[in-house]
């Protein structure tokens, strides 16, 4: 009899535990997603891949990303799309050298204008995601990831990087620098 009762008792403390638990992950409480955004390296005056500066902005980020703790455990790029013209090889280009240093994957799935849909993705995952984007549309993504009034990304600014952590259910925006000037020579 008093077995009985214990194991009861047990059982009826212990199953509302693993509820709660199981509620607070989904609820994301344990979230740990930080979203690293970046825009794409310097572009030359005509066409649509990185200058030099910007090829040699994008082999330096690896060791930027360590050096400030960010380094990724998965990369984002708008989608290249199809037709005479790769519009958003910057964006791929600039994310390359950190996925080859790191080992992952580069995700293309969404198209370059669509912040809906890139949101409400990253907000179902965990970990440090790099978003590498067009900085036109890094403003209404981090709006969608829930940071109040983010500041317009300034057209000529390649060097800054920015940070959404999420902390009780609110997201906050951290804007840092990669602190770095790229050569404009092309050494390879």
């Amino acid at each position: 009899m008093l077995r009985t009762k214990l194991f009861l008792f047990l059982m009826v403390c212990t199953i509302p535990s693993i509820f709660f638990l199981q509620c607070a992950s989904a609820a994301g409480f344990e979230n740990t997603l930080k979203v690293v955004i970046i825009r794409h390296g310097e572009k030359p005056e005509k066409g649509h891949n990185l200058s030099c500066k910007g090829q040699n902005r994008a082999l330096q980020l690896p060791s930027v990303f360590l050096k400030k703790s960010l380094k990724p455990d998965l990369v984002y790029v708008p989608s290249l799309g199809l037709g005479p013209f790769t519009t958003h090889a910057r964006m791929f280009q600039t994310a390359s050298p950190s996925a080859i240093k790191f080992g992952l994957n580069i995700n293309s799935q969404f198209d370059g204008s669509d912040a809906v849909g890139i949101t409400k993705h990253l907000l179902t995952r965990n970990g440090t995601i790099l978003l590498v984007w067009e900085h036109s549309h890094i403003k209404s993504i981090t709006r969608g990831l829930g940071v109040n009034a983010p500041p317009k990304w300034h057209g000529k600014d390649f060097d800054s990087i920015w940070v959404v952590t999420f902390a009780r259910g609110e997201a906050s925006l951290v804007i840092e620098q990669q602190d770095m000037i790229p050569s404009s020579v092309c050494n390879f």
